[in-house]
C-alpha cells in the first residue's frame, strides 16, 4: 500500500490484504443491521396493532372523499359546506359525511333547495350540521368568568412540567395554548436523547414571522395568563401553515417542537391520563373509538372519534383567514357528562385512546357554546355535532417532524 524509510535507512513496506477489508465490511454491516433491527422493533412496539382488516375498503372511500372535497371545499363553491369526512352508519358501514353550518340553508351557492345526493360512488352521503371550526389557541378567559366555567384546567406556574398545562410562544401577547407532551428527535446515528415539547405551530410559533429566531422562547404559563411567565425552552422546528385555501393545496399538520431546557424538571405524564404507552398510526384510527385529553382550559374530557379522513376549513381569529386541512380527526364529546371536548386554549393537547395510546394533537374545534339539547330528530333531520375538537393524526405529526413520543 505504501513504503517509507525508518531512521536506520531501512525501507518498511505495508501490504494490502483483502481479508482485512472483508472483516471491516462485515463489522460495519453487522452494526448497521443491529441499528436497523433495533429501530424497527422499537417502532413496532410503539405502534398499536391494527384492529381492522378492511383497509382496502377504507382507501376506496377515502379516495371518494377526496374527490368530493375538491368540489365541495373549493373557494366560492359553498358558503355553507365547511368539511367532508368519512364516518360510519348505525349498521357499521362506511359513509361520506358532508358538514354544513346550517342544514336549512342552500347547500351550495345557487343550489336553492336542491338536496344532497343519496350516495356517491356507491357509498351513502350523510348531511351533518356542525358549527364552523376555529384554531383554539386564544383562550380569552379571565379569572372572573372563564376560570370558574372551566376549573379543571392547569393555567398556573408549574415547578414540574407535565403534559396538558398552559404554555405558548413568549411573543404571543394575550394568547394561551397547551403543552401537549414530550418527545425526542429521530437520528440516523445513536445519540443522547434530548427532551422536546410538542404542541401546535399556532401555539409555539408567531405565525407572522417566516422563520425561527432567538426570540422564539416557550413561556410557561402562556403569555395570556395573569400568572408570572418564565421561558422553559426554545422553538426548534414547526410545520408552516398555508392560508391560501385552495382545495388542492391543503395543510396536513399544525405541529411544532421546542427544546426543553435542562434545568427544568419534567415528568412524562398527563393529568388524569398518565404516561403515554404508544401511538396509533393514522390509518388505524377507528370511527367510534374512545378519545381522551387534558388541555389547559377544559382539563380532562372524554369523547369518541366521529369522523376520520376529515377535510375541513379552519378559521384563524388573529388574522381572519381560513386554512384548509386534509385527513384530520373529528372528536365529539361524551354527552351529557362533557358538553365540550375542547375549547379555546386547548390547542396542542394530546388525544389518547382508552389504552393510553396517542391518537392525535388537538388544534381546532368549535368556539360556540352548545345549545339546549334538542328533541329526538326525525329520521330525515340532519345529525348535529356540537362541542367538538379537531386533531391532527399523531402518526402524521411524528412522521413530518421526525420525532418519537417519550414512552
Amino acid at each position: 500500500m505504501w513504503s517509507w524509510t525508518d531512521g536506520n535507512g531501512r525501507i518498511i513496506t505495508r501490504y494490502y490484504y483483502d481479508e482485512y477489508t472483508w472483516y471491516a465490511a462485515a463489522l460495519v454491516l453487522a452494526w448497521l443491521t443491529w441499528v436497523l433491527v433495533r429501530r424497527y422493533r422499537r417502532a413496532r412496539a410503539m405502534r398499536r396493532p391494527p384492529r381492522r382488516n378492511d383497509r382496502g375498503l377504507l382507501r376506496r372511500v377515502a379516495q371518494l372523499k377526496s374527490e368530493l372535497s375538491l368540489t365541495f371545499l373549493r373557494p366560492g363553491f359553498s358558503a355553507n359546506i365547511h368539511a367532508v369526512g368519512v364516518g360510519l352508519l348505525a349498521t357499521g358501514e362506511y359513509c361520506l359525511q358532508v358538514f354544513v353550518g346550517d342544514s336549512n340553508r342552500e347547500l351550495w351557492d345557487g343550489g336553492g333547495a336542491e338536496p344532497l345526493p343519496a350516495d356517491y360512488g356507491g357509498f351513502p352521503l350523510v348531511l351533518v350540521e356542525m358549527p364552523p371550526a376555529s384554531f383554539l389557541s386564544d383562550a380569552g378567559l379571565t379569572p372572573s368568568d372563564g376560570w370558574e366555567k372551566y376549573p379543571r384546567g392547569i393555567r398556573e406556574y408549574q415547578e414540574v412540567i407535565v403534559g396538558g398545562i398552559s404554555g405558548a410562544n413568549a411573543n404571543l401577547e394575550g394568547q394561551s395554548g397547551t403543552i401537549g407532551y414530550f418527545c425526542t428527535r429521530k437520528s440516523v446515528l445513536p445519540r443522547r436523547k434530548v427532551v422536546h415539547l410538542l404542541s401546535n405551530s399556532h401555539v409555539f410559533v408567531d405565525l407572522r414571522k417566516g422563520k425561527v429566531d432567538d426570540t422564539d422562547l416557550i413561556a410557561q404559563p402562556s403569555p395570556g395568563e395573569p400568572e408570572s411567565n418564565r421561558p422553559i425552552g426554545a422553538l426548534v422546528n414547526f410545520s408552516a401553515l398555508s392560508f391560501e385555501g385552495e382545495a388542492d393545496k391543503p395543510n396536513h399538520v399544525d405541529a411544532a417542537l421546542a427544546r426543553l431546557w435542562g434545568q427544568h424538571r419534567f415528568e412524562p405524564t398527563i393529568p388524569f391520563i398518565g404516561t403515554v404507552k404508544g401511538y396509533v398510526p393514522k390509518q388505524d384510527v377507528e370511527v367510534g373509538e374512545p378519545a381522551r385529553k387534558f388541555g389547559r382550559t377544559t382539563g380532562y374530557t372524554e369523547g369518541s372519534v366521529f369522523s376520520i379522513c376529515l377535510d375541513i376549513r379552519v378559521r384563524y381569529d388573529r388574522t381572519g383567514q381560513s386554512a384548509l386541512f386534509e385527513n384530520q380527526l373529528l372528536i365529539e364529546p361524551a354527552l351529557p357528562q362533557f358538553t365540550k371536548f375542547a375549547d379555546k386554549g386547548d390547542s396542542g393537547a394530546l388525544v389518547v385512546d382508552g389504552e393510553q395510546n396517542a391518537i392525535g394533537l388537538i388544534f381546532a374545534g368549535t368556539t360556540e357554546l352548545p345549545g339546549a339539547q334538542p328533541a329526538p330528530p326525525s329520521p330525515d333531520a340532519a345529525r348535529r355535532v356540537e362541542g367538538y375538537g379537531v386533531a391532527n393524526p399523531i402518526g402524521e405529526v411524528l412522521e413530518r417532524l421526525k420525532i418519537e413520543l417519550l414512552i
